[in-house]
Parts: C-alpha cells; structure tokens; sequence
C-alpha cells in the first residue's frame, strides 16, 4: 500500500479543478485518497473559489466506489475508520460554500455514484455509465449516502430501480432520469464542466451561493450521515462502500 497522494487541485482565481490520479483502479477510494480529498477540501473551504470541479483521472472511470484491494488489505477497525471517513467527506463536498460539479466520464458505481450526488450538478461523457449494484448484486449496503440523498435527488420511484433492481444506467438514461444536467462527447466531461464552472463564477456570489445552498439542505432536514449511524451500518455487515462488479476494477 502505498501513502503517495494521488489526487491533485489546480486552483486557477475563482474556479478550481480537483481529480482523483487513480487511473489505474478506476479512481477508486482507499484510505490515502479520502484522506488527501479531506485536505484538498479544506483550503477549497478557506480559498476564494465559487465553483469547482470534481473528476476522475482518464475516461474509464470517474470512481469506482472503495477500492477492493485496498479493502481486503484492512482490518474491520481500518474498514470502520474509512467507511467515518468517506461518509464524513460526502457530507463536505455537499455543505461546500461553492457550487460543485461532477465530470463523469465512464464508470460512476458504488461509491463513485455517492460521490457523483454529492455535487451540485453532474456532466457525463457519453460513454458514462451509472449503477449502485451493492443491493442486488453484493448483498451489501450504499453506505456513503447513496440511500439518502439519491431518492431526494431523482425521486423514489427511479432511486429503487437504481438501488433495489440494480439497474445500470447509461449517460442519456441518467440524463433523462434527472441524475445528470448534460450529456457531452465522450472525453468532453471535463472541459465542458470547467468551461461551465467559469461561466458561473463570473459573476455569482459565493456568499450568496453558501447561504443559498444551506437553506435548501436544510429544507430536506439534517445531514445525510446522521441517518446511518455506524451501529447501524455494522449490524447490516457494510462497514464499507462502493464495491463495483467483479469486472469492473482491474
């Protein structure tokens, strides 16, 4: 296991790009990585940033969820430790005073759907395909907030077909489902979504924006990660996220 940080934030005035360097396992998130993405997040906090964007290395993947080398590779108290982690950074870039926005390109599963929801919007190559196959296909939990935050954000009824049946969704479906803004050319999620993001900054507001965007969170009543207490994750045997198909990490 290596503590080499693989996650790079290129500040440029008002807009600032953050991308996990994982290209090699699909952008998934080990320990290393969420811890990196914590600090990343806190000078976007302290900085004068009023839009960021969120992406993975590459256009196989925008994240792969938890990273199953990296898991089997940790002890339950590790696994308990890193499930608080990432829970605690998806609440983060949630409450963060910029808008945020997804640059999906390829894979989006497990816990890199739950990362995807956490921003304000979501643009995906063509060629993105989005799933939570933990449910139906690992006998296991969303535990980073895919069962809260995906039914306030697309409804119910298309959150269980995505949860429950374990649909995977191509770019065009979650773009007509409500789960993504645009769909772009394959290769474009970036670009378009820094191209936007400059737009925006332009001339918004960032203390406008904060407020604005705490109001309507706290319209939907408390953060996300009081709803699943650890306890609770432990008794379903999920102290963990993300885990994508077999096929679907190297």
């Amino acid at each position: 296991m290596t503590d080499t940080i693989e996650l790079t934030l290129d500040e440029d005035g008002r807009t600032a790009v953050l991308t996990i360097k994982r290209e090699r396992r699909r952008n998934a998130l080990d320990h290393h990585t969420v811890i990196a993405m914590h600090a990343a997040l806190e000078k976007v906090e302290t900085s004068n940033v009023v839009a960021l964007v969120l992406a993975g290395e590459g256009t196989k993947a925008f994240c792969a969820g938890d990273d199953l080398k990296a898991y089997a590779e940790r002890t339950e108290a590790e696994s308990r430790a890193h499930f608080d982690r990432g829970l605690r950074l998806m609440d983060r870039i949630e409450a963060l005073p910029c808008l945020t926005i997804a640059a999906v390109e390829g894979y989006c599963v497990g816990g890199g759907l739950e990362l995807a929801i956490t921003c304000d919007l979501r643009i995906a190559g063509h060629d993105a395909l989005f799933a939570l196959p933990e449910v139906r296909h690992i006998k296991g939990l969303p535990s980073w907030g895919g069962l809260t935050r995906l039914p306030r954000l697309i409804g119910m009824a298309a959150a269980k077909r995505l949860v429950l049946w374990g649909e995977d969704w191509p770019a065009e479906t979650a773009r007509d489902m409500g789960l993504v803004f645009e769909v772009v050319e394959t290769g474009r999620a970036v670009p378009c979504a820094l191209e936007m993001a400059r737009l925006f900054a332009a001339d918004a507001d960032r203390d406008v924006l904060a407020r604005a965007k705490q109001v309507m969170h706290l319209s939907l009543g408390g953060a996300h990660s009081d709803m699943f207490t650890l306890n609770q994750m432990a008794e379903a045997n999920q102290p963990f996220t993300g885990i994508p198909k077999k096929d679907d990490q190297p």
